[in-house]
């Protein structure tokens, strides 16, 4: 039994720490020169199969079909590049995403609710540690706000994650509250408007479907932050990194991303079954080679999959989203009055499925495609000692 516990425990420890890496291969984590991205992949892979040899059945449901489909078709997607060639982003895209995506989704399917628990505390030291650095780096840079390589969308993504798991599975006090504005703040400082808006439009959503049970609470917190803003000048905030990126009017953002768009809407009107994991930039340039892209992808994760894995592969996973959300929003609702991650799990997907339309590729949406797979989990996660 204690060998056991050890092994699950590992296993959810080294999940945590590759939902956090998220390659093979991180040239950023070489020191001395040993890469110790390598070794935590093979570590985390030598761990994953005796899960997967563990397997006796498996408790299919039509939800969990399509997470499954969606996978097989990543897993069997190398034969578009028979049709429209392979580039070495491509491979190795696909490398990180079969190798430490797909393990990590089917390990992640099989966890309890106390895994679940573990899963995402350990991912809230992550926040804490790369709040720390980002504490430390705030000091002495002019530039936008990033730590350990990540860009400031990846970090103020981070931010707003780890505020998202105190808020719903910590107990509600000024301390928790102090931590939620620290990590809020750190991410305004990193200047990226996409997560800032993702933050916003889930914060919306939660007082549209609480407005009823937190209208006192609601008002008590407008009027402490009314009186707050009435004493000090709440323009100290704009100082804070990047942070005035987010009321500029620099329009370069966001005409990129319509650009994005558009030319990944006419690569899916030409190919229509897909171009092959990875090709999104140079089908896009062979299209247009007056007009040359130098992104390896749009930055909206529907519409890279539509365009590298074509039309049924962006159907798939259209109706993979919409079913993990009806799924944990009822389930949400069924157990509202008992210890479950539903309501934390129903608002991380709102806030990665919208972040996901402005920033990242297929593999920085991991973390999303996890919470979707636990989601789906057919059995209830709750605490054992509330429901038998």
């Amino acid at each position: 039994m204690l060998l056991r516990d050890v092994y699950s425990w590992l296993l959810i420890f080294m999940t945590s720490v590759m939902i956090a890496i998220g390659k093979f291969y991180d040239e950023r984590l070489e020191i001395a020169g040993v890469n110790f991205s390598i070794i935590l992949s093979v570590l985390f892979v030598i761990l994953f199969f005796p899960m997967l040899f563990s397997i006796r059945t498996i408790q299919f449901t039509l939800s969990k079909g399509y997470l499954y489909a969606f996978l097989a078709l990543i897993l069997f997607s190398p034969i578009l590049w028979g049709f429209h060639g392979v580039t070495e982003y491509g491979i190795e895209k696909y490398i990180n995403f079969v190798v430490i995506i797909i393990p990590l989704v089917l390990v992640s399917s099989r966890f309890e609710y106390k895994d679940v628990l573990l899963l995402m505390h350990i991912l809230l030291y992550f926040v804490f540690f790369l709040a720390l650095l980002g504490s430390i780096k705030l000091g002495g840079s002019v530039e936008r706000l990033s730590v350990l390589g990540g860009g400031p969308i990846i970090f103020a993504r981070w931010m707003i994650i780890g505020s998202i798991i105190i808020f719903f599975l910590k107990n509600k006090n000024i301390k928790n509250f102090l931590l939620i504005t620290l990590l809020i703040l750190l991410s305004i400082a990193a200047g990226s408007r996409g997560p800032i808006f993702s933050l916003l439009f889930t914060i919306f959503i939660f007082l549209l479907l609480n407005f009823q049970k937190i209208l006192f609470r609601l008002l008590v917190i407008l009027f402490l932050i009314g009186g707050i803003l009435l004493i000090i000048d709440a323009s100290f905030i704009l100082d804070i990194g990047k942070a005035d990126r987010l009321i500029t009017r620099d329009s370069t953002s966001k005409n990129v991303r319509m650009k994005f768009a558009n030319r990944s809407l006419e690569l899916i009107a030409l190919y229509p079954m897909g171009v092959g994991i990875g090709n999104w930039q140079e089908y896009c340039n062979k299209t247009q080679p007056y007009h040359l892209l130098r992104h390896e992808y749009p930055h909206n994760l529907i519409l890279e999959v539509f365009a590298e894995l074509g039309i049924l592969g962006g159907v798939i996973l259209l109706i993979l989203i919409v079913k993990a959300l009806y799924f944990t929003f009822f389930r949400m609702l069924k157990y509202s009055h008992q210890n479950s991650i539903y309501e934390l799990f129903f608002y991380l997907q709102v806030f990665l499925l919208i972040n996901s339309m402005f920033s990242g590729s297929l593999n920085d949406s991991r973390l999303f495609l996890i919470v979707i797979a636990i989601s789906l989990i057919p059995e209830p996660l709750v605490h054992k000692n509330i429901v038998k």
